[in-house]
């Protein structure tokens, strides 16, 4: 995923997304190697984030009131839209600390203070977005054909966009109306997140009930009197589910982890439709899926309504084939209960085992932490022509976090900077995501800020005294989320509003890295990518063979249940204000998968992409799939780890940011119309 998408639209511009990046060519005069200091002070106290962030607004809008202190008929490009441009960039950049840490900070006193002055910073930008002021210059400047180069025509068309979606067009009471839910709504979703980071939730099983799982997960387990404390979170739901032989234990554990967040969390939710679906009123739709889908690739709910239903309805056969395996597979192991959604993953795990001799934990040995990481970097500093550098001790805002330059490898410039913080701890952000910290830009003065991004996730807790192992998924979700980084830190587009990772359409955002997944399973690059943790040798050619043929073992129900997800979302974002989110929620899933919803649970409470960036657009993990697969193409043709190809990559999809529409770039790089074939041929379903 990309919250990368999470941290940046809460903490700048709520639900509305249009203010970020960009990058020419760094300068003679700007060393080609980095030392730890990225210019970001992850070292501040909650009186100093309370100060600065005080500061930055009052800058911005000092800056803002002088660009329109002009006539608008002499308002230019120059005079007038840059200097906004800048001033809304410096705000991004000068509270990019400030506006981040209370998803990564360890102390909780600075997440508080982090998260006040997010709040702080959204309700401005919300004002930002909706300034008829703004709105007018871009608008006369666009009408006058005053940009003279296509980053500049596009500059003008985002702010165009970006102030009608805001409400800049309409009156004075509709404006500070639309501007006041945008503000509350940004707040709604900032409370949803912190619950759900501060979600401690665990559940206690007997020494016996331990004795099936890992012992590696055992290892960092607390122990009570008569067994172990369990955390239920993203970091051991993986492993427990998948080898906890209890299944009361599964039961117990599905149904906490199904309640994370907390009913207040449903009501957080809830709330935020409501207001939702009030702005889309205000601004002119009918519902907030029509709203947030009338400036993306799909264009209205219709169309990605149709695309759901056509998914599912091809595949719900396959995932009733694959439940209908496991349920044989349990009463073969003389079980003779009725088989539950918290039987799925133990019984995949025994299938795989059994049908195919494949076992997680011997998978596992082959992937430690250290050699996954040295090797994913490697792949993609070949494939792009970067060179990464890893900087120590790290400059960051917590121990253990690791941090690394970027340079070009053609001639050795420096691009950026990116850490990589992969463990949980309290408090912290609870998913695996990119964050795009700080984007490059050209500065007023000529010169070229560096960009800043993190992947910041929640791998297994390593064994005392151990290195981390992780399963396969953890490497494809790591090299997926890579593939974002990359996005975020080579882009060259010229305004921050332009960049990648947010002027893109929403649809495509999902694509590079859904592409760069299927490097994961090639044989030769799972070669790389391995090395037991005993031997140092790679995952044999055997092994390798079995795990690429369970690739496609449970796409019927891994499928649906993402077509579900966004079903889901998109119901309760065309429903009107008051939406039964629970029984909705129960309602698809009956009908959509062939899982039922576990009574008493209400699983939309940590469904956090609703409430951070992905409202009425998680359709985008299908819908860029269908890009993402004709993409790998011209890989298979060209070489996965082709240097030609990767440069072609690099020039027409991460470089250009969005100066020109997604599918543009896409038919650029595949040098035809996009076609869905692959995307059907991957799922293994026929148009």
């Amino acid at each position: 995923m990309h919250p990368s998408l999470f941290a940046r639209r809460l903490a700048v511009a709520a639900a509305l997304s249009t203010m970020l990046l960009s990058a020419p060519a760094a300068g003679a005069d700007q060393p080609a190697t980095l030392g730890a200091d990225t210019g970001m002070n992850w070292h501040v106290t909650p009186a100093q984030i309370k100060q600065s962030c005080d500061e930055a607004v009052a800058k911005t809008k000092a800056a803002i009131s002088a660009a329109e202190a002009l006539p608008l008929d002499q308002r230019t490009f120059q005079n007038a839209m840059l200097p906004i441009e800048n001033a809304e960039a410096s705000l991004t950049d000068d509270t990019a600390v400030d506006t981040v840490l209370y998803q990564l900070a360890a102390e909780k006193s600075l997440r508080e203070a982090s998260a006040a002055c997010s709040q702080r910073v959204t309700d401005y930008s919300a004002v930002l977005n909706a300034d008829p002021q703004i709105y007018a210059t871009a608008a006369r400047l666009q009408r006058a054909d005053a940009a003279q180069s296509d980053a500049d025509k596009a500059l003008l068309r985002l702010y165009v966009v970006a102030g009608r979606r805001a409400a800049a067009d309409l009156s004075d009471s509709k404006r500070a109306a639309a501007t006041k839910l945008f503000q509350q709504i940004a707040e709604l979703q900032r409370r949803f997140a912190i619950n759900l980071q501060n979600d401690a939730t665990t559940i206690v099983i007997s020494q016996r009930d331990a004795a099936s799982l890992p012992a590696s997960l055992v290892a960092t387990l607390k122990k009570t009197a008569h067994g172990y404390v369990v955390p239920v979170d993203e970091s051991t739901v993986g492993r427990f589910m998948a080898n906890e032989r209890s299944a009361a234990a599964r039961e117990r554990f599905s149904v906490a982890y199904a309640k994370r967040g907390g009913r207040a969390n449903v009501q957080l939710l809830q709330q935020a439709v409501a207001q939702r679906d009030r702005l889309a009123h205000v601004l002119g739709f009918q519902t907030w899926a029509g709203y947030q889908l009338s400036n993306k690739m799909a264009q209205s709910p219709a169309k990605v309504n149709a695309f759901l239903t056509q998914i599912d309805a091809k595949l719900l056969p396959k995932a009733r084939r694959e439940e209908a395996r496991l349920a044989a597979l349990k009463r073969a192991q003389g079980v003779t209960t009725p088989f539950e959604s918290w039987d799925y993953s133990f019984y995949e795990n025994q299938l795989r085992k059994t049908a195919y001799a494949v076992d997680d934990q011997q998978v596992r040995r082959y992937f430690p932490i250290d050699h996954v990481i040295t090797s994913v970097l490697a792949i993609y500093e070949r494939l792009l022509g970067v060179t990464f550098n890893e900087i120590t001790p790290a400059d960051a805002w917590a121990p253990g976090v690791r941090e690394f330059s970027i340079a070009n490898t053609a001639d050795g410039k420096a691009i950026g900077w990116f850490y990589l913080d992969l463990f949980p701890r309290p408090g912290k952000f609870s998913h695996f995501a990119n964050f795009p910290l700080r984007i490059g830009r050209l500065l007023p003065d000529g010169t070229f800020q560096r960009p800043v991004a993190a992947i910041v996730g929640n791998w297994p807790q390593p064994a005392p005294g151990k290195q981390a192992l992780l399963n396969h998924d953890d490497v494809i979700t790591f090299f997926h989320e890579f593939g974002h980084l990359m996005h975020a830190t080579l882009c060259t587009a010229p305004y921050e509003t332009t960049n990648s990772m947010e002027g893109v359409e929403q649809d495509f955002i999902e694509a590079p890295s859904q592409m760069l997944e299927n490097w994961m399973w090639q044989p030769e690059i799972l070669a790389q990518v391995s090395s037991n943790v005993n031997t140092g040798q790679p995952l044999p050619d055997e092994l390798i063979a079995k795990m690429v043929a369970l690739k496609h073992i449970d796409d019927g129900i891994t499928w649906t249940t993402q077509a579900f997800y966004a079903a889901y979302d998109m119901t309760i974002h065309s429903s009107g204000p008051e939406v039964p989110a629970t029984k909705i929620w129960a309602a698809l899933k009956r009908k959509m998968t062939v899982f039922p919803m576990v009574p008493g649970t209400y699983p939309e409470a940590g469904f956090e992409h609703l409430m951070g960036g992905y409202d009425a657009g998680y359709y985008g993990y299908l819908w860029s799939k269908v890009y993402a697969q004709d993409m790998f193409t011209v890989f298979q043709r060209g070489g996965l780890e082709s240097p030609a190809v990767g440069a072609r990559y690099r020039e027409d999809i991460l470089e250009p940011g969005a100066i020109y529409p997604a599918q543009e770039l896409v038919e650029k790089f595949l040098g035809r119309p996009l076609s869905y074939e692959a995307f059907y041929r991957d799922l293994g379903i026929a148009p």
